[in-house]
């Protein structure tokens, strides 16, 4: 037994997810074998701190049969009784019924079946994570050991990789909006100039509202946020789902347009643009027109570099303002207003 115990701290020890809170529990397993006299009490202690452990935990023996599965691991992984009515079941049953009812996602049972019997039979240390067909992450920590067998538990991340992903995006999107920030756009910028740099053409549409401190002068600023929030979704209407659509801060925007064949495809967005702003906001009960400028600069064309091409939309963004705003420009040429 003190073996058995020796083998159970280890895989505890391996098993251990960040930030699990299991201090000291590897350890006194490992003294177990010396601390207690009898066998039986041995297997009555290894049981309650497998039953006690916080994540699922199963042992299999040199011949890859189960020899334990603590509750957790029944019911986080949806084990039904009848798959344990003639005892514990042997690894490879276990990897065909999960097959069978999806866990492992689409493709050839026996192909997943023999994948996995193949990573247990290297006989080393593995961690990997897979989604449960309910939307459970899952994360899997195996380990062999000495003398054959192995030994793996099961951890429930979802919440901890959802707060991740939370995290993450707050960090890319704007608060207000939840379009994405200078950060993001910053980095989507970098990869349509990379295309550019090969000869795809693309455009920053620099934004700007017009006639937007009003609002906040007249109705307030919780009002104006409404407005910005309404601004976000008549911009993302008008896009394709490859450009991207960027709040850079106070009543700025910008959208990287790629895909395109020439300066007439630029040119349409623009226009729709323009024209989508021309019908009014509900601000406060009350119908409020707010147009929008547009300056715009081409890659490979005007710049390949993200600040310059920035730059070069800004020139434009103020030649549309000062010619009487409501209508876009390319940098180097001024266009003419909508309908001109």
């Amino acid at each position: 037994m003190p073996k058995v115990s020796r083998i159970l701290a280890n895989a505890f020890e391996v098993a251990e997810p960040s930030g699990a809170g299991l201090p000291g529990l590897a350890e006194a397993i490992g003294r177990m074998g010396q601390l207690i006299e009898h066998s039986r009490e041995r297997i009555r202690l290894l049981e309650a701190v497998i039953d006690n452990f916080p994540g699922g935990v199963s042992l299999f023996d040199q011949d890859l049969n189960m020899v334990v599965c603590n509750q957790r691991q029944r019911a986080l992984l949806d084990y039904p009784d009848e798959l344990f009515a003639n005892g514990y079941p042997s690894m490879e049953t276990l990897f065909r019924f999960n097959a069978e009812r999806g866990e492992y996602g689409p493709g050839d049972i026996e192909m997943h079946v023999a994948r996995r019997l193949a990573l247990v039979r290297q006989r080393e240390a593995h961690v990997y994570e897979r989604t449960r067909p309910n939307g459970t992450i899952v994360e899997v920590r195996g380990m062999p050991i000495e003398g054959g067998g192995f030994v793996t538990t099961y951890f429930d991340v979802t919440e901890q990789r959802r707060n991740q992903a939370t995290i993450a995006h707050m960090a890319h999107h704007d608060a207000l909006t939840d379009l994405p920030n200078r950060m993001l756009f910053s980095d989507r910028l970098h990869g349509a100039l990379a295309l550019a740099r090969r000869g795809a053409l693309m455009a920053v549409h620099y934004l700007d509202l017009d006639n937007f401190k009003p609002v906040n002068d007249n109705f307030g600023h919780k009002a104006g946020d409404r407005l910005l929030i309404d601004v976000a979704g008549r911009l993302r209407a008008a896009v394709r789902d490859n450009d991207t659509v960027a709040r850079l801060g106070g009543d700025e925007f910008a959208i990287i347009q790629t895909g395109i064949t020439g300066q007439t495809d630029v040119s349409a967005l623009a226009r729709r643009i323009i024209e989508r702003f021309q019908s009014p906001f509900a601000v406060a009960d009350s119908p409020v027109v707010v147009g929008v400028s547009i300056g715009i600069a081409l890659a490979p064309g005007d710049a390949l570099g993200s600040d310059e091409l920035l730059q070069k939309a800004d020139t434009a963004l103020y030649r549309s303002k000062s010619g009487g705003r409501g209508q876009f420009s390319f940098f180097g040429e001024p266009h003419p207003p909508l309908g001109g």
